[in-house]
C-alpha cells in the first residue's frame, strides 16, 4: 500500500489550496518527521499521505491564526506532530517560511499558555475560511483532520444536529460513539459570540426535549447510533469529555 499512499500524497500536493506552500516544505522535513514523530505520538502512521495531510492541516492552522488575529488553539495532534518535528529540525527556517507564506512568524504556544477561548477563535476563523455556517452539519476541515486520519490519541470532533461533540480518540484513532458536547463550542457559547443564530439554539433545545420524552421507556443512545462502532475500546484514552481542552497547543 506504500505506493498508493505515495500517489495519494502526490495528488493532494497538486490539488491543495496550499499547493505552493506544500511545495516549499523543507526537503528533509518528511524523513525527519517519520523518524521522530512516533517517539512522541505512539502509533502514528508515517506514510507519505498521512504526512501530507498533516502538513496541510498545519498550513490551514497558520492561515487561521493569520486571519483570526487572536490566540488560536490547534485542534489536531496530526498537524502538531509536523509542527514539533519542524521546530526540532529547523526553527529559523520555519519562521522564515511563515513570514514568506503567512506574513509573520507564528510562535508555538503550549496549551497551558493559551487564552481560555482560543479554541473558539480557531473554530470561528476556520468556519469563515471554509465557508461553513456554524450550526449546520459541517465541521471545518481542521477540526475533522485527526478523526479523518484516525490519529491515535488525537482530537475527534463531530457535528450532531448542529451541536459540536468531542472525544479524545483511542489507540485506533476512533471515538465517535462516546463523543459528548464540547463546553467551549457549545451552542450557547456560539450564540453568545454571535456565531450561531439564537433560533438554532432554540430548535436544538426543542429536539432535546422531544428526544427526552421519546426515551422515557429506557434504552441507550450513542452519538453515532452504533453501540459497537468502536469495538468497545473507546476508554483507552480516558473519558470522552474535553478535560484537556480538545487541543494540543496553539499560536498567536
Amino acid at each position: 500500500m506504500g505506493w498508493l499512499n505515495d500517489l495519494r500524497a502526490a495528488r493532494l500536493r497538486r490539488t491543495s489550496p496550499w499547493q505552493a506552500a506544500l511545495a516549499d516544505l523543507p526537503a528533509g522535513l518528511e524523513s525527519f518527521w517519520r523518524h521522530h514523530a512516533p517517539r512522541e505520538y505512539e502509533g502514528i502512521r508515517t506514510d507519505a499521505f498521512f504526512f501530507t495531510r498533516a502538513a496541510e492541516g498545519l498550513l490551514r492552522f497558520f492561515d487561521t491564526v493569520r486571519h483570526s488575529g487572536q490566540s488560536c488553539a490547534l485542534p489536531s495532534n496530526a498537524a502538531d506532530s509536523v509542527w514539533h518535528a519542524w521546530l526540532r529540525q529547523d526553527p529559523i527556517g520555519l519562521e522564515r517560511f511563515c513570514r514568506r507564506h503567512f506574513g509573520s512568524a507564528i510562535p508555538h504556544v503550549e496549551r497551558a499558555g493559551l487564552a481560555s477561548n482560543a479554541l473558539l477563535h480557531t473554530f470561528a476563523a476556520c468556519c469563515a475560511r471554509d465557508g461553513v455556517h456554524p450550526g449546520t452539519m459541517r465541521i471545518p476541515a481542521l477540526f475533522a483532520l485527526d478523526a479523518g486520519l484516525r490519529m491515535p490519541g488525537g482530537h475527534g470532533y463531530w457535528n450532531r444536529a448542529g451541536e459540536i461533540r468531542y472525544a479524545r480518540l483511542n489507540e485506533r484513532g476512533r471515538g465517535m460513539w462516546r463523543a459528548t458536547p464540547h463546553p467551549e463550542l457549545a451552542l450557547a457559547a456560539l450564540v453568545a459570540h454571535g456565531l450561531v443564530a439564537p433560533q438554532i439554539l432554540a430548535a436544538h433545545e426543542r429536539r432535546l426535549a422531544a428526544a427526552t420524552d421519546d426515551s422515557a421507556c429506557g434504552g441507550m443512545a450513542f452519538a453515532d447510533g452504533d453501540a459497537g462502532g468502536d469495538g468497545g475500546a473507546g476508554d483507552a484514552c480516558g473519558d470522552g469529555g474535553a478535560g484537556d481542552g480538545g487541543c494540543s497547543c496553539g499560536g498567536d
